[in-house]
């Protein structure tokens, strides 16, 4: 079977669910199924994929192709995530965040109803090429805090910022710069580790640096070591930063793979103008394959 195909099709199926059905497992469903209870994660996942599958229409009984995309990437990539564990998250456990607003923005309070299913880190891939959707759901409501722009969310604490950013805040050190603000949890969660001497931040919209400074800014007991600085990013990069004067860059100033993939290949040139810096970027296994996908679409047409 085509692995490519199997690619793209899992993650369309994927995505049409997430923008059509997300909660379209509920708990009376579950309920149905475990009428006792499930006390056995495996289990629970186990038919929670059986029961994706068949509301993107796959009968893996009928067809090879469906029983691959069940078995090879929606059950590897699909978890029961656990509310206390994300709850415990130094951010969540630490930081207080209210309903504010300034211009276009706002500090808002989403929630994930019980068994919603949402993406939960980068994609996941394999040896033999496959391209998983890291999704996952949670057997409770969980609330997460969020920035909206014009009603439309930028940035969320919730498990997919969380995941996809952890190699980043692992590997950070020195003097560290992030072009990108949101909540702040790249820069809060750096700032907390001792070999970080600083962070600086790099964001060009002023609303979204007034809320960091007014709500969120004043709990970081690091605040000393973050500067937010209001510039656009690539202005940053060419005219402001110094070489040798970053040792570390993480960079996260897109929304999702559509606006994404242009920008990081814009960024990623500036990598050779500072040779001694380490550069990150957010999602980056998304992009690539996103990359090489249209790349193989662009050579099929010729």
């Amino acid at each position: 079977m085509d692995i490519r195909k199997l690619n793209y099709r899992a993650g369309w199926l994927v995505a049409d669910y997430l923008n059509e059905t997300p909660q379209a497992i509920t708990p009376a469903l579950m309920a149905e199924v475990f009428p006792e209870g499930c006390s056995e994660p495996a289990a629970e996942e186990h038919i929670y994929a059986a029961l994706l599958g068949g509301f993107m229409g796959l009968d893996p009984d009928a067809s090879e192709e469906d029983g691959l995309i069940v078995e090879r990437y929606l059950r590897p990539g699909l978890q029961r995530l656990d509310p206390a564990r994300w709850a415990s998250d130094p951010y969540y456990r630490n930081i207080r965040i209210g309903a504010a607003s300034s211009g276009a923005w706002e500090l808002a309070w989403q929630r994930y109803e019980p068994y919603e299913l949402f993406l939960r880190d980068d994609l996941i891939l394999t040896d033999d090429l496959r391209q998983i959707p890291a999704i996952g759901y949670f057997p409770s409501a969980f609330s997460y805090p969020s920035v909206l722009q014009d009603g439309r969310e930028w940035m969320s604490i919730k498990p997919s910022e969380i995941q996809s950013s952890q190699a980043a805040i692992d590997a950070a050190f020195g003097r560290v710069v992030t072009f990108g603000l949101g909540l702040g949890y790249f820069a809060y969660m750096a700032a907390r580790k001792a070999d970080v001497a600083s962070v600086t931040v790099v964001e060009r919209d002023e609303a979204v640096i007034r809320l960091f400074r007014e709500q969120i800014l004043p709990q970081i007991p690091e605040k000393d070591k973050i500067t937010v600085i209001q510039d656009d990013a690539f202005d940053y990069l060419e005219h402001r930063m110094k070489p040798g004067s970053v040792d570390f860059v993480f960079m996260d100033i897109w929304h999702d793979i559509a606006d994404g993939t242009d920008l990081y290949l814009r960024a990623k040139p500036f990598e050779a103008r500072f040779p001694n810096t380490r550069f990150t970027y957010w999602i980056e296994r998304s992009l690539r394959c996103a990359l090489i996908d249209r790349l193989e679409q662009i050579s099929a047409k010729r």
